[in-house]
């Protein structure tokens, strides 16, 4: 028997130029994605040059099909800086091409670099025509009239190919030929190379051995004692009841500290994540301080304040025996990441686990918040509280790190994300080797966790558990 290969046919990027772009110009090119090996619509992202003047609204064209495997979009730009001819130079174009579903065997992301050349004349200077393959283009010259130009530069480095052939058409009439000389079109292709850095961020999902666990709230509980408690909601209760999702009580019990905690209401506050930030609203007998102001109501921290420590104090000063404190964190993504990219990347993992972004993990993207910790400051300091909005990140940084590890090291080691109601481990390249339940783990790997599951991070080690808090038990 002979074995059968199947041929993988790659994506190719034309671009029609039209009329070959011109200092102080409008430009408009129009391209063509040939895709037949992708079964799904491709999603674009065009980066112009930040030096050339354009819209915002183009970088993320929708691509439009004209048969199978053919797509065509146009982002437009002009040829100006702030208003007024681009100076001579380079200036580029990134497009990056990303497939949702992929066949075996084929990448996911590519990118292709064009390059515009705007040559140094001076005034009254015939027009110069100069095209740059950059080692990857084909470049069509075929029909273009190249007698209008005073000087035609092209460079073909490496596997660039330039046609200049010039074919008579013997059926067309001189009229016909007389406006294809107006206007002569120039058409390149660019070779789709393999986005490596975006191929490398794909994670390896592995199954669970125990058994999916379906959870909105666990404890990641380390061997010297400490505790980090999360939650995936938008909305916290605290107070002294045993109902609130956070229970607020001096530990460890007896007269005293039991006398100090009915100072705190059985609902003292809450705390909900809104538009702008994180929200405090007071619903206690005693008063609650935020970052040493009495709260009227209700209190917002922005969103903006990320990374600052929020401090929390329940009763008002002077009206109580003893101040139960906590400070806050909120934990916001990398500025440099586009919101659209952020959801891009969010969406395509919960695909990966046959998930979807829940209502919560949408809000968090739109205000930009990854999660919240709440840390007990003088009371039992070793148990912490983390909202979990769209991620936890595990690493050495109080100060940007959602779950702190005392063996210190890079901020991102590993992260936690709550997919379908269950949550999933995944280390980063940052830190040292992550061993789950005894088996090393590769970073970009994607683990779910169950009840049981020990995970050590260097030197330290923490079981993954359902949620309980040190007063409960």
């Amino acid at each position: 028997m002979h074995e059968v290969t199947q041929t993988l046919v790659w994506p190719r990027l034309f671009v029609d130029w039209g009329d070959t772009p011109r200092v102080g110009r409008q430009v408009r090119p129009e391209f063509s994605l040939v895709c037949p090996g992708y079964p799904s619509r491709p999603e674009i992202q065009v980066l112009i040059d930040r030096d050339l003047d354009h819209e915002e609204a183009h970088w993320q064209p929708r691509p439009q099909e004209q048969e199978p495997g053919l797509w065509s979009f146009h982002s437009a730009f002009r040829m100006t800086s702030g208003g007024l001819d681009c100076r001579p130079g380079q200036y580029l174009i990134d497009v990056h091409v990303s497939f949702r579903d992929v066949p075996p065997q084929m990448p996911r992301f590519y990118l292709a670099r064009i390059r515009l050349n705007v040559p140094d004349q001076q005034s009254g200077a015939d027009s110069v025509l100069e095209i740059d393959g950059d080692g990857q283009a084909l470049v069509n010259l075929q029909g273009c009239d190249l007698k209008q130009f005073s000087k035609v530069v092209l460079k073909g480095r490496g596997a660039g190919v330039i046609n200049l052939l010039q074919m008579p058409d013997e059926n067309a009439s001189p009229g016909a030929e007389r406006r294809t000389a107006d206007k002569p079109a120039t058409t390149f292709e660019y070779q789709l190379r393999i986005d490596a850095e975006k191929q490398s961020r794909l994670p390896t999902v592995y199954p669970a051995k125990q058994g999916r666990a379906y959870l909105d709230a666990a404890g990641l509980y380390f061997a010297d004692g400490r505790r980090t408690l999360l939650l995936t909601r938008s909305r916290l209760t605290f107070g002294r009841n045993r109902g609130n999702d956070i229970v607020l009580r001096f530990m460890p019990p007896g007269p005293e500290n039991d006398a100090f905690s009915r100072a705190i209401s059985r609902t003292h506050f809450r705390v909900e994540l809104n538009p702008e930030g994180i929200e405090f609203f007071d619903q206690s007998r005693s008063g609650l301080e935020v970052n040493y102001s009495v709260v009227r109501d209700r209190e917002l921290v922005p969103a903006r304040y990320a990374g600052d420590v929020t401090h929390v104090d329940v009763g008002v000063t002077g009206t109580v025996d003893k101040q139960f404190r906590l400070e806050m964190l909120m934990l916001a993504p990398d500025h440099r990441e586009s919101l659209e990219e952020l959801k891009f990347w969010d969406e395509l993992y919960c695909e990966l686990v046959g998930g979807g972004l829940g209502r919560t993990w949408r809000d968090s993207l739109d205000t930009r918040l990854d999660a919240v910790r709440f840390d007990r400051v003088e009371n039992m300091p070793e148990e912490s509280y983390v909202l979990l909005l769209r991620e936890a990140l595990i690493g050495g940084s109080r100060s940007q790190s959602a779950i702190v590890l005392n063996q210190g090291g890079a901020k991102n080691q590993a992260r936690l994300l709550h997919i379908d109601r269950s949550f999933w481990l995944e280390p980063l390249p940052a830190g040292s080797l992550i061993y789950v339940d005894g088996d090393p783990c590769p970073p970009r790997s994607l683990i779910p966790l169950s009840p049981g599951t020990e995970i050590r991070f260097g030197t330290e080690t923490a079981t993954f558990d359902r949620f309980t808090q040190s007063y409960l038990e």
